[in-house]
């Protein structure tokens, strides 16, 4: 009967584990101008790419992709960069590229 509620704690506690937050257009929109680089990464985890610029500024890069199906192909990629300088925010962009589309039937070779 014991191992029956261990299991059950453990199913439960596996059900209810929030994994940490991401960057999302939702978050890139909560963040702002003059925010701490400290809160920045320990609100939404380490950058995927950090630039240093010879200004002394810094870059990072977050990157969220987004994908077709089940499939592992990526219809579009939104990057997302923080200029920090002095610890602080002081820059915020979004890039957005997207895979380009298939050929039209049209275009191909005999259409």
């Amino acid at each position: 009967m014991k191992l029956i509620y261990i299991l059950i704690l453990g199913v439960l506690s596996a059900c209810s584990f929030k994994g940490s937050p991401v960057m999302t257009g939702e978050n890139f929109g909560k963040t702002h101008i003059g925010m701490s680089e400290e809160m920045l990464v320990n609100t939404y985890g380490k950058p995927l790419n950090v630039y240093h610029k010879d200004s002394g500024e810094v870059v990072y890069e977050y990157v969220e992709r987004f994908q077709m199906g089940m499939s592992e192909r990526y219809v579009e990629a939104r990057r997302y960069y923080f200029t920090i300088k002095n610890k602080k925010i002081i820059h915020k962009q979004m890039v957005i590229s997207n895979q380009p589309g298939y050929d039209s039937l049209n275009d191909l070779p005999g259409g």
